[in-house]
């Protein structure tokens, strides 16, 4: 029979392993700023037009065969305030706790490469024929690492944590995805693929339960979470439509 882990003692291992959680508030200024800059160059803050969006680096698969950098631009830009707000909120209440989970930069890790992934999975659905922003996939990303941990590590975690946060987060992802689909505006590409990146790497990625185990593994799993996504990656990207199809 598993021991039973003491969540005083969890959260306080937790604290010390990752003193600050300064990736989560930081992504989050980042988003601000890049809307606030939209603003000021004349930009709705309701409902900006796709053109303009399009001049900030948004994801339409046309131009983003031909500028790459567009998968993690757009992850940046929102269509207005609200989905600003509703992303920003959703990372501030799942971004805090994986970061304690995984650690400052493995979450930011994981967050890019699932905005990426989200990015590169859109190009098959939404972005294949308009335009494609926010930092939905990379956020999804994040409460699939949440998942991989729930679910593969549930014996390292206090069992109240688990039962709160694991139905919680499943409901989360149905009811985001049920609405997505229900949705016409909706990129749920992006989202399943960003959930599926985020769960995956944080399946292989080294957690902080354990620092003995984080201190022997973590670089070596790191490491093979992102040469995995990559080789994903590049397998899907050279699987893309033509742009003229």
């Amino acid at each position: 029979m598993a021991r039973e882990v003491d969540p005083q003692a969890f959260a306080w291992q937790l604290q010390q392993a990752t003193p600050r959680t300064w990736v989560t508030p930081a992504i989050i200024a980042v988003n601000v700023l890049v809307w606030l800059a939209n603003l000021a160059t004349g930009m709705s803050p309701l409902t900006p037009r796709a053109q303009e969006l399009l001049v900030w680096g948004a994801n339409f698969l046309p131009l983003t065969i031909q500028q790459p950098w567009r998968l993690l631009a757009a992850t940046v830009l929102h269509g207005g305030v609200v989905h600003l707000g509703f992303n920003m909120w959703a990372l501030w209440n799942t971004g805090r706790v994986a970061e304690r989970f995984y650690g400052n930069l493995q979450l930011l890790l994981i967050y890019l490469v699932s905005g990426v992934c989200g990015s590169v999975a859109s190009l098959f659905f939404a972005a294949r024929a308009g335009v494609s922003v926010g930092a939905s996939g990379a956020i999804f990303g994040v409460v699939g690492c949440l998942l991989a941990a729930l679910f593969t590590k549930a014996h390292q975690l206090p069992t109240a944590l688990v039962a709160a946060m694991r139905p919680s987060m499943v409901m989360f992802v149905g009811y985001s995805l049920v609405m997505g689909f229900a949705a016409g505006f909706i990129d749920n590409a992006a989202h399943v693929g960003g959930l599926a990146a985020g769960f995956l790497m944080g399946t292989v990625m080294a957690e902080k339960f354990d620092a003995d185990e984080f201190r022997r593994q973590a670089l070596v799993r790191a490491a093979l979470a992102t040469a995995g996504a990559a080789a994903a990656l590049l397998a899907a990207w050279k699987l893309l439509p033509s742009a003229a199809a």
